[in-house]
């Protein structure tokens, strides 16, 4: 039974570290793109967009981290 807990804990831990890890990505290539957009070769008209995309993708990354971590409390083992 202690195994299946200590298992649990570093399974949780890990999928934290990965979800936090693709929001930072996210956030930082929100910020890339609406201050270094026409740098990187995009057209004007589409700076706006795509870093507002990259910036719902990291929230919505944030929100699955503590939407997993609520469920993964209920279960019991």
């Amino acid at each position: 039974m202690n195994d299946f807990r200590r298992e649990r804990a570093r399974s949780l831990r890990y999928v934290q570290i990965v979800f936090a890890v693709l929001a930072l990505f996210s956030l930082t290539a929100a910020l890339a793109v609406s201050t270094r957009g026409t740098d990187l070769g995009l057209p004007e008209a589409s700076i706006y967009p795509i870093s507002l995309a990259f910036l719902m993708v990291g929230v919505v990354d944030t929100a699955l981290l503590f939407v997993w971590e609520h469920i993964f409390q209920r279960i019991e083992f």
